[in-house]
């Protein structure tokens, strides 16, 4: 969902240009060809981008006899990268919140949108765990939203402590942003309202420096598990994970990730033959599927539409 003014065919004819992200050029040295524009946040961090971008590269130079280009990484959240769309600075973004991207595709600045890959949202903190959180929740039946009472419980009760239970919000319109908040608002608290929670923590970071800044700080804080592998170790031992979303699409904590093509993109087409290729299991979903860091996979494939169709139906029985 775009939230800037935007005129289509203006758009088209002079796209925007953003600063910030990364070029790869897969096999071949950097050129100035810049054929794909691709914005996303945590995923471009994470090094997947950049393993998608080589290897669909290295695809259209030896199977389609293309000529040598490049990929940009355009940096943002889940709420730019619609802007980018809208203002023409990106071909395709990669997003993460389903009905913001059906608005997208009702206001005109997408035309297309295919499920890419799954991540998760991860609950971690502490390993101290000044909340003291139940550990192992979901073997005892807890929801993520247990969890979350229990942390505003010990935050509340704590607020006059010289060691005070905290919460990192990213507080920026990410994905993780919106999912915090829907979370809180869940169970009845809106700590970033009048008057103001000072347990709530509210600082505008992108993924990386977010769980480094609550690792530092002791704080909890909602975190994808493609940023919790991918960061330097010593933040994964300062903390702990105390609930991780798996693959079922009505789990809470899954993070879907959809690529949404730019209706009037300066390289549609390209944007499309990327999408087209990606959601191919012997294209971009083998590198999703083999994708690691430290030896952790840090994503899910996207399901078979059949599953995704099979799991609403059992859920509406």
């Amino acid at each position: 969902m775009a939230s800037v003014s935007f005129e289509p065919g203006v758009a088209e004819r002079y796209p925007k240009r953003v600063a910030g992200g990364a070029i790869y050029h897969g096999p071949h040295e950097e050129i100035s060809h810049i054929k794909l524009r691709i914005a996303t946040g945590g995923a471009g961090e994470s090094g997947l981008v950049r393993a998608l971008s080589d290897a669909f590269i290295a695809e259209m130079e030896n199977k389609r006899y293309c000529e040598p280009f490049n990929v940009a990484w355009i940096k943002s959240d889940t709420a730019a990268s619609f802007n980018h769309l809208a203002e023409n600075a990106a071909d395709l973004s990669i997003t993460y919140h389903i009905m913001a991207e059906n608005i997208a595709l009702r206001q005109g600045i997408a035309d297309r949108s295919e499920y890419a890959w799954r991540d998760h949202f991860m609950l971690v903190g502490p390993r101290s765990n000044p909340a003291k959180l139940t550990t192992g929740g979901q073997a005892v039946g807890l929801t993520v939203y247990d969890l979350f009472s229990q942390l505003f419980c010990a935050a509340v009760g704590s607020s006059n402590s010289r060691h005070q239970v905290r919460f990192l919000s990213r507080y920026d319109k990410s994905a993780t942003n919106i999912k915090e908040s829907c979370i809180w608002s869940a169970i009845g608290q809106t700590p970033w309202s009048h008057p103001y929670s000072s347990w709530y923590h509210r600082d505008v970071l992108f993924p990386f420096d977010a769980l480094r800044a609550a690792a530092k700080l002791q704080e909890y804080t909602l975190v994808d598990r493609g940023t919790w592998y991918a960061v330097e170790e010593w933040v994964r031992e300062e903390m702990t994970i105390f609930m991780e979303g798996g693959d079922d699409e009505g789990d809470l904590l899954l993070n879907p990730a959809h690529a949404l093509v730019c209706s009037y993109g300066e390289n549609k087409g390209m944007a499309n033959l990327f999408v087209d290729w990606l959601i191919k299991a012997d294209g971009g979903q083998e590198v999703i599927r083999s994708f690691a860091v430290n030896d952790n996979i840090l994503y899910s494939v996207a399901p078979d539409k059949d599953d995704i169709k099979a799991q609403a139906d059992t859920g509406r029985g």
